[in-house]
């Protein structure tokens, strides 16, 4: 045992040490575009992917490669890669920084030409955080996902004229903070993740106690690639070899490989889940089965995961605990239609208790990362909470062991007690209370004989749901002009956000300051960030004192000047 632990201990130093030597990427007249690293498998698969691993300013070109390569190798996926990094053109990543990577990508494709372009995602920490899920969400054809530890995002595409199909064209981001980081990188990220959800990306949040200001972390980094590397992008035509593999589905389907359909799993996406779906409906529960396994191994599209569901109902057992297995990956990963179907599976009292269970399973498995961090999905643990109450053994003990880290237990001598204080449905309410802030604003437009500005605020409202952005802008704006308050903090939102109108900070910042003067203390807290980091808009102690007794931060004296010799 103490040589098999030594032989890993010495095989992961050796792994760390591998990062390769800086280069210099140049143009035909031999000017120098950017320096670069890359590393590349030595025995690799016929088709690749490609990561862009970017790193924290003021730290080496690549530092950030080796927590994802060791990733890779934990889930079995380092000879399908090529990892890649750029320093950036100034000391910190930029928008300058876009052109670069965009001809680094081109290169990558060019040299190493079996990369497929529907599996290149991002990973980043600090500024490298920002400028992968910045250059994903304006570059959706070339990047399907970002992964970005310890800082936060501004730049993203304006909706003016059209509305962004955030489920069918939108890539996705997974934002992941340590509660052990620095107090502004703590601040920023707490920042970014309501603007990026108000605009409406598909966002996984993660928060970790024992996480500091570093991107190495296995639990998050396994997590966050086994979700990037199943995903494709949605933007890109298949290649010729793709098309070839789904024709051989065209007909009866080939055998299945380990009990699932390989290639399937390695064109993903909605075209391989349009053939998913009809294999799910075959006479054969063995194809059936096979097609259900080859759920867990990629990620397909709504569609897809919603007729996945239906089979949690099949006559054949090995179908539907397939099909619940799966769910819960997808659920883990926000997926609405399976935290949906598997919600209401382990609530239903009519079910058979084997599925129950299962789904109930399912469920702790798509809690385990948010339990004791940003709880984003308040149904699963108002489910939980429900299965805690149960009469029968084995569904209370799973309810109530994922739903443990939720609340810290009574000293000893004090008496036990097994929920929050105040008891689970509190809890509960109040984690639906902290997601929906933005739509609870809304709440008041049921009343009757609304004033204008609270009119042209609902009607806006209904607009911006309709995706009816330039209209939904317009009114929100009548109504903040008038001085209602939730108006204000709704139309900075969308000035930050470019919902209806061209992305503005300055402006967002503006209106902001107004609500957050007149006691809107989410407006304050953006306002605050907004001044205080210099992110998006220039850096205002001025106006970030103004903000910070509302929100209880420190007022900020200005830094000494320099002494001169």
């Amino acid at each position: 045992m103490i040589l098999r632990t030594l032989s890993a201990l010495l095989f992961l130093a050796g792994s760390l040490a591998a990062l390769g030597p800086e280069l210099e990427f140049k143009d035909p007249s031999g000017q120098t575009i950017a320096k670069y690293v890359v590393e590349a498998p030595e025995n690799p698969a016929p088709q690749l992917g490609l990561i862009f691993c970017s790193q924290e300013h003021d730290t080496p070109t690549g530092n950030d490669i080796f927590p994802v390569r060791q990733s890779l190798l934990r889930l079995g996926l380092a000879n399908q890669f090529v990892l890649l990094s750029i320093a950036p053109q100034s000391r910190k990543f930029g928008p300058a920084d876009h052109q670069p990577i965009e001809k680094l990508i081109a290169w990558a494709m060019k040299t190493y030409p079996t990369i497929n372009p529907r599996r290149v995602y991002m990973f980043g920490k600090g500024e490298g955080s920002k400028i992968s899920m910045e250059f994903t969400m304006t570059h959706p054809q070339l990047s399907t996902a970002a992964i970005g530890y310890s800082w936060g995002a501004w730049l993203m595409p304006s909706e003016v004229d059209k509305p962004i199909d955030f489920v069918n064209q939108a890539p996705e981001l997974y934002l992941t903070l340590g509660r052990r980081d620095l107090d502004n990188h703590l601040t920023c990220v707490r920042d970014t993740y309501p603007r990026l959800k108000a605009k409406g990306y598909h966002l996984i949040h993660r928060e970790f106690d024992e996480l500091a200001d570093r991107s190495y972390h296995p639990v998050s980094n396994d997590d966050a690639l086994s979700w990037a590397t199943r995903l494709r992008n949605k933007n890109l035509p298949l290649s010729a070899e793709e098309t070839r593999l789904l024709r051989a589905f065209n007909g009866k389907p080939p055998a299945p490989v380990n009990g699932y359909y390989p290639s399937l799993a390695l064109v993903g996406g909605a075209p391989a889940g349009a053939i998913l779906q009809k294999l799910f409906t075959s006479p054969d529960p063995s194809v059936r089965a096979a097609a259900a396994e080859t759920a867990k191994h990629g990620i397909y599209g709504a569609a897809t995961t919603a007729a996945l569901a239906k089979l949690t109902k099949d006559t054949s057992r090995p179908v539907s605990q397939a099909a619940i297995r799966a769910l819960a990956l997808l659920a883990n990963w926000r997926y609405p239609e399976a935290q949906s179907a598997l919600i209401q599976l382990a609530t239903d009292p009519t079910a058979d208790h084997t599925s129950r269970l299962a789904a109930a399973d399912g469920l702790a498995h798509a809690a385990r990362l948010q339990v004791q961090g940003i709880r984003q999905d308040p149904a699963i643990f108002a489910a939980l909470a429900s299965l805690a109450a149960e009469k029968d053994e084995p569904l209370r003990a799973v309810a109530s062991a994922t739903l443990a880290p939720a609340y810290v237990p009574p000293p000893p001598g004090a008496p036990r007690r097994r929920s929050p204080e105040g008891g689970w449905q509190k809890w509960v309410e109040s984690l639906y209370a902290t997601e929906n802030v933005e739509t609870k604003k809304y709440e008041i437009c049921a009343s009757t004989g609304r004033e204008q500005a609270l009119d042209n605020f609902c009607r806006g409202g209904e607009a911006l749901r309709a995706r009816n952005l330039a209209t939904g802008f317009a009114l929100t704006l009548k109504a903040a002009e008038a001085n209602y308050v939730p108006a204000q903090a709704a139309v900075a939102m969308l000035y930050a956000n470019g919902q209806g109108v061209q992305q503005n900070y300055a402006e967002a910042g503006q209106w902001w300051l107004k609500a957050g003067a007149a006691g809107d203390l989410v407006a304050a807290r953006h306002a605050w960030n907004l001044y205080s980091n210099g992110e998006g808009a220039e850096r205002n102690p001025t106006l970030a004192n103004q903000m910070a007794p509302l929100i209880g931060e420190p007022i900020r004296q200005p830094r000494a000047a320099k002494k001169k010799n």
